[in-house]
């Protein structure tokens, strides 16, 4: 009798861990609705981009996202170039000011410069530029990453279009697409980019964590893509500190419009995006 309830007891064993090992796998976490799940008044997210030219860093971005309960609500983002003072003397006169570190602060549809471009034109005693309907990307915007994952129809655009394997989904979406819901991409290409930019494919790899957050973004397109000379253009981009406590402050201090700017004749194109004709 002790022999047969032995067997049967193993054979119960081994048809329970049958039937836990046959349990349907759980559904991978959304990121579209884990991103949403993280817009809560004063929480955020940091990040940094390396930007290449022919797998040679060009850039680097570094940031941070406050968020509000219907999306971003501020930001914070300062570029520097990976360029030596030697190689900047190199080049044209009239670009060289672009490639001076430069940081921008956006809060609500307000964005605060520093650096970059106009340093030279501000008045005495003021180092921050104000352009009501200012890109938050400031006037380096191209020099970044191009694909924003904080806004959840971009986001949701290319979970559709990827094969995911395990934490990561690898797709393809074209220039053209993402503008149709990006008002990050728009303020990068105010003008909307020309027909071909917008048939233009990039490539990308999107890595999520257990929550299924963002936590890495790659993309690759060819340079025409975004307006450059370059065969390549690449960004890896990655995300931290999910959740974190985050308040992104105006400048209160030493602070210009851009009607105190003098000798901008020549900076015409980038003046006006920053007077406001990009979102």
């Amino acid at each position: 009798m002790r022999r047969i309830l032995a067997i049967a007891a193993c054979a119960t064993a081994v048809a329970a861990a049958t039937a836990v090992g046959a349990a349907p796998a759980q559904a991978a976490p959304n990121p579209v609705a884990a991103l949403k799940a993280q817009f809560k008044t004063g929480l955020g997210v940091k990040f940094s981009d390396k930007f290449s030219l022919e797998n040679k860093i060009f850039s680097r971005r570094t940031g941070t996202f406050q968020f509000g309960r219907a999306g971003v609500a501020a930001s914070d983002l300062t570029t520097k170039f990976n360029l030596k003072a030697a190689e900047i003397a190199e080049m044209p006169e009239d670009i060289q000011p672009l490639l001076r570190p430069e940081q921008t602060i956006k809060i609500g549809s307000t964005a605060y410069i520093k650096g970059g471009m106009f340093a030279s034109f501000l008045p005495e005693g003021a180092t921050w530029l104000r352009g009501p309907g200012a890109p938050a990307t400031g006037l380096t915007g191209i020099f970044g990453q191009y694909i924003n994952i904080t806004e959840p129809m971009t986001l949701q655009k290319l979970v559709k279009k990827s094969k995911r394997t395990g934490s990561v989904y690898t797709g393809k979406i074209t220039i053209g697409e993402i503008l149709t819901t990006s008002k990050w991409l728009k303020a990068i290409l105010p003008s909307g980019g020309s027909a071909s930019q917008k048939k233009s494919v990039v490539s990308y790899k999107l890595y999520v964590n257990g929550k299924g957050l963002v936590t890495r973004l790659v993309t690759s397109a060819k340079g025409s893509a975004l307006g450059f000379d370059a065969s390549t253009i690449s960004v890896d981009s990655r995300y931290v500190s999910w959740g974190t406590k985050v308040s992104i402050k105006a400048p209160t201090e030493g602070i210009a419009d851009v009607d105190e700017l003098e000798g901008l004749d020549e900076f015409s194109a980038p003046l006006a995006r920053v007077v406001g004709e990009a979102a």
